[in-house]
């Protein structure tokens, strides 16, 4: 498929941009090419699309579930034991419900941490987006769930990729705090055989940390790496609470950090340390919302104005958490994490890409593109999202999304009698 849009706002300038296949192909003036489809970008401007660094995509279904409580008593008492009734097709329903609020809200990419993972690949295989899908394992330190968790592993390593041009396999554990030492070095071991990337959630809170130090003698950081799990493809999702020691072993590790904002306000984790990092780090910083259930909301323009908020308080300075800089963790960055030529306008890059209305009152006036998406923008201004060089919304327009949410509607009326 071939897509020409002409006349679009792009880097100040009005241009004309072919996609042809999955990526940018020309960028210049008054383009004569032929194209299966041509867009009229007046009143139009075109940027990145928004790659989400971590995720729970079916958590989706569990929305406004349970509020208002500290992460250990969330999970414990309310998250875990209804998502063990959840079935295959649940799993299914919900992650086509989360990747319709995505594509609305100008996401192309997730990377996602969750089980039954097959069905979530299929929900993305089907509806255009990009994934990188990972089997989560834990197992609580018991030795039977351990043998269970390494059989359903070696399974996923054999399932086949319904889509391997847009999603990625990847592997996960969930923390220190329920992944066993045998659990983790295996998936180290499954990992490097492979090839594949690894997600863990890593010192989201001081609790965790303490306790990590009070069982391994170590913080969270320094116990991961000595089991040889940090790498350039090893992503940390929130990494609140660091010290100067585990600050140097991720950079020299080369690993990516996912900071989760709004999740970690809402669940009062701490605040993110995001001046000093990126300073010190500035590709290995990525920006992603968390679930649904604890966000509340996959909204990538949202979680850009919380991180930058969150910086300059937590940085104690107006000019931490630059507009430019939270732009670029969430597209490019996110984008080279998981190995994507994707995050930017350019010949050559894959075709992912926002249009956007200009004449949305959000963006006006349009002084300054990137600081109206940070600062004052939200999905509305989004009126058509191209994911590998197709439209995936047209028109703020996804196809089936009716029937998405109504069995969505469905499943949770579900979830309410199991509660």
């Amino acid at each position: 498929m071939s897509i020409l849009i002409k006349n679009i706002l792009h880097n100040n300038q009005r241009t004309d941009i072919f996609i042809e296949n999955n990526s940018f192909s020309l960028i210049g003036n008054n383009l004569d090419v032929k194209a299966d489809k041509i867009i009229d970008g007046s009143g139009k401007a075109i940027v990145p699309a928004f790659y989400n660094t971590h995720n729970h995509a079916a958590m989706s279904i569990l929305r406004g579930y349970s509020d208002d409580k500290p992460l250990f008593e969330w999970l414990q008492k309310d998250i875990w034991p209804v998502e063990a009734k959840f079935t295959a097709e649940d799993i299914y329903i919900a992650s086509r419900l989360a990747i319709l609020e995505m594509i609305k809200s100008g996401t192309v990419f997730f990377a996602d941490m969750y089980f039954f993972c097959e069905q979530t690949m299929r929900a993305v295989a089907e509806m255009g987006i990009r994934g990188a899908v990972s089997k989560l394992a834990m197992d609580m330190f018991d030795r039977s769930r351990t043998q269970t968790q390494k059989k359903a592993t070696a399974e996923f390593i054999k399932f086949s990729n319904p889509c391997p041009e847009r999603i990625i396999k990847c592997l996960s554990c969930h923390a220190v705090y329920t992944v066993s030492d045998e659990l983790f070095t295996y998936i180290r071991d499954i990992a490097d055989q492979n090839n594949m990337y690894i997600q863990i959630h890593v010192s989201e809170t001081e609790e965790e940390n303490k306790d990590c130090l009070k069982k391994y003698g170590m913080s969270p950081i320094a116990k991961l790496d000595s089991l040889g799990l940090l790498s350039p493809k090893t992503i940390l999702a929130h990494a609140v609470h660091l010290s100067d020691k585990d600050i140097n072993i991720i950079k020299k590790r080369g690993a990516v950090i996912s900071t989760n904002p709004t999740s970690n306000i809402k669940l009062n984790s701490g605040l993110f340390m995001f001046e000093k990092l990126y300073s010190l780090m500035p590709e290995q910083i990525t920006l992603g919302t968390d679930g649904a259930s604890s966000n509340n909301n996959l909204n990538m323009v949202e979680s850009m104005k919380m991180c930058s908020f969150a910086a300059k308080i937590q940085g104690c300075s107006a000019i931490a958490g630059k507009a430019s800089d939270i732009f670029k963790i969430a597209t490019v960055n996110g984008a080279h994490a998981f190995g994507l030529n994707a995050g930017k306008i350019e010949e050559g890059c894959l075709a992912d890409c926002l249009l956007l209305d200009l004449n949305n009152p959000f963006l006006t006036p349009n002084h300054n593109l990137i600081s109206n998406l940070v600062y004052a923008a939200d999905s509305s201004c989004i009126s058509d999202v191209i994911c590998d060089g197709r439209l995936v919304m047209e028109n703020h327009i996804v196809p089936n999304e009716e029937n998405i949410i109504s069995e969505a509607q469905a499943l949770a009326q579900k979830i309410k009698k199991i509660k």
